[in-house]
Formats: C-alpha cells, sequence, structure tokens
C-alpha cells in the first residue's frame, strides 16, 4: 500500500529538476576545491578512550587518506567528462593516465611466493606511490580545466561569470 512516500536526494535543494551534465561537473569541481584546502595527510587510525560503567574501553576512529580522497575525486571527474573530452584531453588521459591499458587479472601462481619487505619499507614505498599519484591527479585536473575553456564549456552557465 503506497501511502505518498516520496524519496528525495536530501542533497539536492529541488530534488525533482534534472541536474545538466555542467552542474554535475561544477559540484564534483566543488568537492575537489573543498578536498584541495586541506591539508594532503595521509590516513590513521586514531585510539580514543572512553570511560563505560564498570572501566574504560578503546574506540578507533579512522581519518581518511586526503591524498587519496583527492585522487577518487579527480578519478571521478575524469569519468564524468571523458565522453565529452576533445581529442587533446582524450590523448593526454591515454598516454599519461594510461586509459588504453586493459585491466587484466593477475594469473601468476607464483605471486604469493615473492619475498615480502618490512613494513618501514611498505610504507616508504607505498608513500611514494601516493605521492605520484597525488601530482598526477593534479596535473590532469589541470588538464582537464583547460580542455573546458578551450572549449568554451562554461558559455551559458549560470553562476559562472568571466
Amino acid at each position: 500500500m503506497d501511502e505518498g512516500i516520496e524519496f528525495s536526494d536530501e542533497s539536492d535543494t529541488n530534488s525533482r529538476e534534472a541536474l545538466s551534465i555542467k552542474e554535475i561537473v561544477l559540484r564534483q569541481i566543488r568537492k575537489i576545491g573543498d578536498i584541495s584546502c586541506k591539508e594532503f595527510t595521509e590516513g590513521y587510525w586514531e585510539k580514543k578512550p572512553v570511560k563505560t560503567g564498570g572501566g574504560i574501553v578503546f574506540t578507533k576512529i579512522y581519518h581518511e587518506d586526503v591524498r587519496e580522497a583527492y585522487c577518487n575525486a579527480v578519478d571521478f571527474l575524469i569519468d564524468i567528462v571523458y565522453p565529452m573530452g576533445d581529442s587533446g584531453l582524450k590523448e593526454y588521459l591515454e598516454d599519461v593516465e594510461g586509459f588504453k591499458d586493459k585491466i587484466t587479472k593477475s594469473k601468476d601462481k607464483d605471486s604469493d611466493k615473492i619475498p615480502r619487505k618490512d613494513k618501514e619499507e611498505d610504507k616508504s614505498d607505498d608513500e611514494m606511490e601516493i605521492n605520484k599519484k597525488l601530482k598526477l591527479k593534479r596535473q590532469t585536473f589541470r588538464q582537464i580545466n583547460i580542455m573546458f575553456e578551450a572549449n568554451n564549456f562554461w558559455k551559458g552557465s549560470k553562476g559562472y561569470n568571466e
């Protein structure tokens, strides 16, 4: 029995209107801007003592890796704009981001026999990888914005003034 229950997206002030691709892109750019205003810190767990009736219990709270959040936000923007991207952007994404590379499953049965590095070496390797990834995503974000400007993407968008 449907008693007039409606579902709406609470993040949207007027959920009855369809969003244009420009509005979706602008929202994503706003999210990227918000993340960019934070310090690019790595994720970490924080233990906090909580007093309970009979003692103290420790709770663990995870603080997100802001660098990964930035990279993920740019990846989502890439996913949104790729179909409408110009040849320059698509060439950049293929050459630099590896968009032509196919995803394949590893069939190497001996991969579990590879000797593991100690945790400190793993951490420094991971740190170097995320810093490379972050630098790449920042360059890619700039390339997307160059494409927007070159194609006059924002022309006619409300709230965008030159």
